[in-house]
């Protein structure tokens, strides 16, 4: 007999033998521990503050606005200042909102003789590139690109409204855009109160 025809089927048994073994013992091993990407993230630590910025709105009839805002102070820093605004304004003091990504100016605007927010909307999106409608939480108003910067105009009173100017920071692999429509901005905003005293 030859003897390869004996060898060829040992050398198979011994083959399958091996496969047998193998599979055996890898249901014996653990299951492999997932690796570090696919863990979930521990819970983001968060230290909630409360801004506040307020203004007199009116004249005969004038009232003190008060403009309240959460915000994480991990993440942000908030100020009312009164010199080295991010922008320009002619307002004697504006809040500003510092963040890794983003600033924030916020300040008042007084409506002139004959106008309300209606009208500026309408001569903004005439105006201005990238206008379109927005909405945080109550707040309805309008935003439009200028310059650098994305502004955001929210009603106040029939004497008022607030401009937030956002300004990309250095650095920051987004864009004026993506910052504009972020969670991170709308979570801000979201947060906006505002009340009167008379």
């Amino acid at each position: 007999m030859n003897k390869w025809k004996i060898i060829a089927p040992l050398g198979a048994l011994a083959a399958a033998g091996a496969a047998a073994a193998l599979l055996l013992k890898k249901k014996d091993e653990p299951a492999p521990k997932a690796s570090a990407g696919t863990k979930k993230s521990a819970p983001r630590e968060v230290q909630m503050k409360t801004g506040e910025y307020s203004f007199v709105s009116g004249f005969k009839d004038a009232r003190t606005v008060e403009v309240k805002l959460d915000y994480d102070a991990l993440r942000f820093g908030f100020d009312v200042i009164g010199e080295d605004f991010l922008c320009f304004s002619s307002d004697s003091h504006v809040a500003v909102i510092s963040g890794e990504d983003f600033s924030m100016q916020m300040e008042y605007a007084s409506f002139y003789k004959g106008e309300d927010f209606a009208l500026i909307g309408e001569a903004a999106q005439k105006k201005y590139a990238h206008y379109a409608p927005v909405s945080f939480a109550s707040l309805e108003g309008f935003r439009y690109r200028e310059g650098d910067g994305v502004c955001f105009c929210l009603p106040v009173d029939e004497y008022s409204y607030l401009l937030l100017t956002l300004l990309r920071a250095e650095g920051c692999d987004q864009t004026i855009e993506e910052l504009a429509g972020g969670e991170e901005l709308r979570e801000l905003l979201d947060s906006i109160r505002i009340s009167f005293k008379e």
